[in-house]
């Protein structure tokens, strides 16, 4: 809408009607004054004339007062007087007799006239019912006359009530009404409404009575009708100053501004330079005129600036409108979409691009524009020759101040040469570079691809044996040789649906999707084969390599595909740990042995938790000795436990083994020597006389800082050390000599006391005896088991105790369960036994010293 019908339509679609509403709303205020005014002013007269009816009233009772007062007092003149003046004031004056008959009072030279009779008459039977006790005024009618009444109580030997009447005629009425300008006339009738109002006269007997006076307004109707030609006069103003207001504004800014619009739409076809606007108006039009002076300087300067950034990029830009039609292309573009240099405008990507690139990019250029995105990114393909050509493509929309869609601006880069960069390099970063395999990264992701597919597929673990000793023995170069020849052996093996990756340095992952037990058995042991059958020929010598193979089966909904490939890791490290030489091993979820190595990750975590949650549990197994020899201090073993939260105790072979291979001993044996050290502070009277043994780990001895956790735990405590005992197995003791040589010597130099643990298991030789500061030497219990009828046991352990004895080493024997066990040993001379048939482990805080059971059953054989 043009800004001159704006204007006429602010000034009489809106200022008028206003202004209209305005003087209306102003006339009747106005008129609704006049009208309370003089409804103020009426209402004041109604009381004014009901005033004076009540005055009239008043001065009748001050008439009939002195006549009461003449009567009274006997005044004979007097009373004649005020008779005389009363009647010729056309007064009536009765008295009341005591039998309540009404007589006129009269003068003595008047007589009785009819209408005194006529009154007298009318009134008696009216006023029958009064008692004329108390004072009383007011108006009746009698017939068609009104009578202004007043009735006194009297004190006379005649009289007991005097009564003045008065006629309201239609001359004292005329008379009252001349007395106000504003009343013309006065109406005095009977009030059948039933409600009192100002007007109501005072009645004694008769209808209800009130007045209605007639009132001049001529007044008042004068200025109402000089208020409706002074509003006549304010709109015609109205309107004038209306008309008058829009000319001169019409005069003063539309022509200027027309004048200005016509030299901008001037400048609109001149892209090329841009012409000052000559405005000589001063003011806000010449400011606004300078302002679009700068704006199109500034247009034409970003003008430049887009064409100079248009052909300085490297990327093809193409400028579309709301359509998806072309509006702008920069010289890249026209190269890369090879569009010959002319007019492109109002053409599509779809009629500059063939093929179904050019109908993609178009499609993308309208689905951006019709949707609420702001941008939209992608790939097209475009054939040039015989190779694709790679374009990736983003697109924005461009809007006005207001968030319309004007159009969009789309961004093309040529990305053929960095796809090939990308593929190779995808394809680098998926294969193994030494064998060519896949690497560990695409065999896990191929693995989790499982979870998807039904059926039954079988995950392979397949580590080398002896490929260390090719290695160690010709370098890596060799290894290497290796490696890609059992790569290639293994690729033979296998068929094409089928995933094959080098997962570690010798390790190798198999997925045989879809395969049965069978069937996978046989392609394993042909692959096996072919590995067997590999010979390396490296600086004249030859080497042969083997394969361990762990199979695992992978069903939905029984397991992850990662717990699969776990499996069969356990299943391969059992070929290996059994020596196994190119097995093949099924996983099998009933091997109790397979089943520890599956859940050992779990115990690990739950001893974990154990310890810091400190639900360690100690119990102790008492140590006693054979010949029932009590001289000595009484000795017990600890033991550890680990409480659940239901209360159920887990004994140490459902997770010592875990706890070893996940290297937490050193963390399990400072709790225990923690716990021991604690109870043992708590129990000062027991350190004469009891030795407490505690078990230390291969890789807790070979840990550093024992030996100071030891004295930090012996000084908080304050326990002497004389009262522990260090158990250590004769395998920790020598898998790191020194190391355990000097650890076992610094504890020995404080007072500790010492056991070799499960002697006669191992390798150890009774030369270890000799360099061991050992103080007791513990027969392992599977010597002992079988004693009573086993005589190779019964030398091994005669030979180890004589050995002890020549040395001075006291012996213990493990596992005594019963009587004929105790007797073997008395007699071959065991200095302690230690097992169920001596004591059952029990809770360490219910320790409490007792009969040794030993002296009980060597009393008995005795």
């Amino acid at each position: 809408m043009k800004l001159s019908r704006r204007l006429m339509l602010l000034v009489f679609g809106l200022a008028l009607p206003v202004l209209l509403l305005a003087s209306l709303a102003i006339h009747f205020g106005v008129q609704h004054g006049v009208d309370r005014f003089s409804q103020h002013e009426l209402a004041m007269e109604r009381a004014q004339l009901h005033g004076s009816f009540e005055q009239l009233l008043q001065q009748r009772r001050d008439e009939a007062l002195a006549v009461r007062g003449a009567l009274e007092m006997g005044r004979t003149e007097l009373l004649d007087h005020l008779l005389v003046k009363s009647y010729l004031a056309r007064h009536r004056i009765f008295g009341v007799n005591h039998h309540g008959e009404l007589r006129p009072l009269l003068p003595n030279s008047r007589p009785a006239d009819g209408t005194t009779e006529a009154w007298m008459e009318q009134l008696e039977p009216a006023l029958k019912n009064s008692s004329y006790q108390a004072e009383r005024a007011g108006y009746g009618s009698l017939e068609s006359t009104l009578l202004a009444i007043v009735s006194l109580p009297m004190k006379h030997r005649q009289w007991r009530g005097l009564l003045l009447v008065q006629p309201v005629n239609d001359e004292l009425l005329r008379t009252m009404a001349n007395s106000n300008p504003r009343i013309r006339n006065i109406v005095i009738e009977p009030d059948q409404s039933g409600s009192l109002s100002p007007l109501h006269l005072s009645t004694l007997f008769g209808a209800p009575l009130k007045l209605q006076p007639e009132f001049r307004t001529d007044g008042f109707d004068e200025l109402n009708s000089d208020l409706f030609y002074l509003q006549l006069l304010q709109l015609a103003a109205i309107l004038l100053t209306l008309a008058a207001l829009f000319f001169l504004v019409g005069r003063a800014t539309l022509s200027p501004l027309r004048r200005m619009l016509g030299q901008i739409e001037g400048q609109l076809p001149n892209h090329k330079q841009s012409q000052p606007l000559k405005m000589p108006v001063e003011g806000e039009l010449g400011e606004l005129a300078s302002l679009c002076n700068d704006l199109f300087r500034e247009r034409h300067h970003h003008r430049q600036q887009k064409n100079a950034l248009l052909r300085a990029v490297s990327d093809a830009i193409v400028v579309v409108d709301h359509q998806g039609r072309i509006e702008l292309v920069n010289p890249v573009a026209e190269r890369l979409l090879a569009v010959d240099h002319g007019p492109v405008r109002q053409c599509t990507l779809a009629n500059l691009v063939s093929g179904m690139a050019g109908q993609e990019l178009h499609g993308a250029l309208l689905e951006l524009l019709g949707s609420g995105r702001v941008s939209q990114e992608g790939k097209v393909q475009i054939p040039r020759g015989r190779r694709w050509q790679t374009l990736e493509y983003s697109a924005a929309r461009t809007l006005d101040g207001e968030g319309r869609t004007l159009g969009a601006v789309m961004v093309l880069r040529d990305m053929t040469h960095s796809e090939q960069m990308k593929q190779e390099l995808q394809k680098k970063s998926e294969r193994d570079q030494t064998t060519g395999l896949f690497n560990r990264h695409v065999f896990e992701r191929t693995l989790e691809g499982l979870a998807k597919r039904e059926g039954q597929h079988a995950v392979c673990y397949m580590d080398l044996n002896r490929f260390k000793l090719i290695n160690d023995s010709c370098g890596h170069e060799a290894g290497d040789r290796m490696l890609r020849d059992v790569a290639q052996e293994m690729s033979q093996s296998i068929r094409q649906s089928d995933t094959l990756a080098r997962i570690g340095g010798d390790e190798f992952g198999l997925i045989l999707p879809d395969t049965s037990a069978l069937e996978a058995a046989r392609l394993l042991k042909a692959l096996s084969e072919r590995v067997h059958g590999i010979t390396l020929y490296w600086d004249s010598g030859s080497y042969k390599v083997g394969v361990s193979i762990g199979v695992a089966f992978y069903r939905q909904d029984e397991q992850t595909p990662r717990e699969a490939f776990k499996d069969a890791e356990i299943a391969c490290s059992a070929t290996k740990s059994n020596g196994g030489e190119s097995q093949i091993h099924f996983f099998d979820s009933l091997d109790q042995d397979l089943a520890h190595q599956r859940n050992a990750p779990l115990w690990a975590m739950r001893i974990n938790d154990a310890i810091v949650n400190d639900d360690l549990v100690l119990y102790y197994q008492p140590i006693e000795p054979v010949h029932g020899n009590h001289s000595n201090k009484r000795k017990v073993e600890i033991l550890l436990r680990i409480k659940e939260e239901g209360g159920r105790i887990l004994a140490p072979g459902q997770f010592i083994a875990a706890a070893e291979r996940f290297n937490l001993m050193p963390q399990v044996d400072r709790a225990v020597i923690r716990k021991a050290f604690e109870w043992l502070g708590r129990n000062p009277q027991l350190w004469d006389t009891q030795v407490i043994a505690i078990n230390l780990s291969g890789t807790t001895l070979s840990s550093d800082g024992l030996v100071n956790y030891i004295d930090q735990m012996a000084s908080t405590y304050r326990i002497p050390t004389y009262t522990v005992c260090f158990e250590v197995t004769e395998t920790a003791a020598i898998g790191n000599e020194n190391h355990a040589l000097e650890i076992l010597h610094s504890l020995r130099r404080r007072g500790y006391a010492f056991a070799l643990d499960d002697f006669g298991s191992g390798f150890a030789s009774y030369g270890y005896l000799r360099q061991l500061p050992v103080d007791y030497v513990k027969i392992d219990g599977c010597f002992v088991r079988n004693l009573a009828t086993n005589a190779k046991d019964y030398a091994i352990v005669k030979s180890i105790h004589d050995v002890c004895r020549v040395m001075g080493i006291e012996t213990v024997a493990e596992f005594v369960e019963d009587q004929e066990t105790l007797q073997r040993l008395k007699a071959i001379g065991v200095t302690y036994a230690q097992g169920y048939g001596i004591g059952r482990p029990k809770d360490l805080e219910t320790y409490q010293p007792v009969v040794d059971p030993i002296e009980e059953m060597v009393e008995e054989f005795s």
